[in-house]
């Protein structure tokens, strides 16, 4: 079996940050690396939805065109005899937003700014050795289990006088488990996590905005073509969410379905990235209704 690729992913260092800027983990994104490793990712996600930047649900009536750009630090390290890492993402949205829905917004609203920042700490429980560059080279790729928690600050822009912006005013916690096994050449990956969401006390105006806990279970299948190129499919679904404004429950629970296929390749064994496609499938009401193109680079030493 051949050895990965520092540029086929990075052991517990996955992708996740406020609700549009970025929604799910991409493929590979959560195999092993030699510990003691350096990481930067640039992200570009051209993203049209009906999901609000500073929030995880849909409004009628929306629709949302952004450029967003995510900024990825990560650096793995040693716990115990485990693979563990530390991240930090810092994205910045380009956003264009119609609402055709007169009691919300006539017109059209442009705006642009900084996200909230999101850190990750996660680590191996098995199948991921904390194993240096050297002996990485010789490690064999095998079944593991990891499990990260996201917490998401309350740092980016926001103006609770407007119904859309690119910060979400409030905090949000998230827990995962990955999993991922490999057959021949390809590879199956599983990822479950939940998002738990702190109170916007001050959602348009000076109004109370709560939301329940939104599930996600998503699967990656990818197949490696050669050292330097592998492709995947990918598919996500999503379960919950309903909000409350003021108290008052807007019976809105969501169930959100996406697919899409993803092809990752390497330049040189420090300079890769990825190509990824993902669209809502059979949207209902009170779900999103997404698509987004997603181009990454990444150096790694």
């Amino acid at each position: 079996m051949r050895k990965t690729s520092l540029l086929c992913g990075a052991s517990a260092v996955a992708l996740a940050t406020c609700p549009l800027l970025a929604s799910a983990d991409n493929a590979r994104d959560w195999q092993n690396t030699p510990i003691d490793t350096n990481f930067v990712f640039g992200y570009w996600n051209l993203v049209n939805s009906n999901t609000p930047i500073d929030s995880s649900f849909p409004l009628d009536g929306l629709s949302v065109d952004a450029n967003v750009y995510i900024l990825r630090l990560a650096r793995s390290f040693a716990l115990g005899d485990r693979n563990a890492a530390f991240q930090l993402l810092i994205p910045y949205a380009d956003v264009d937003v119609k609402l055709d829905n007169a009691v919300l917004l006539n017109g059209k609203k442009e705006d642009n700014g900084m996200g909230d920042i999101t850190a990750v700490f996660a680590s191996n429980i098995f199948g991921g050795p904390a194993v240096t560059k050297e002996e990485f080279a010789t490690w064999q790729p095998e079944t593991f289990l990891s499990y990260a928690l996201y917490v998401t600050a309350p740092t980016g822009d926001y103006d609770k006088d407007q119904i859309i912006n690119i910060g979400a005013n409030r905090w949000v916690v998230k827990p995962e488990l990955a999993f991922g096994t490999p057959f021949g050449p390809t590879w199956l990956e599983i990822n479950a996590y939940a998002s738990f969401y702190g109170d916007n006390d001050d959602y348009i105006g000076s109004n109370k905005l709560e939301q329940r806990p939104l599930g996600t279970l998503e699967a990656h299948y990818s197949y490696t073509i050669n050292r330097a190129l592998w492709v995947s499919l990918d598919g996500t679904y999503a379960k919950g969410g309903e909000t409350k404004i003021n108290g008052a429950t807007q019976d809105n629970e969501q169930e959100n379905k996406t697919l899409g296929a993803s092809l990752g390749f390497m330049l040189s064994p420090n300079f890769g990235g990825l190509v990824a496609y993902a669209d809502s499938y059979e949207p209902q009401r009170d779900s999103a209704d997404t698509n987004t193109w997603t181009v990454r680079l990444q150096y790694v030493w």
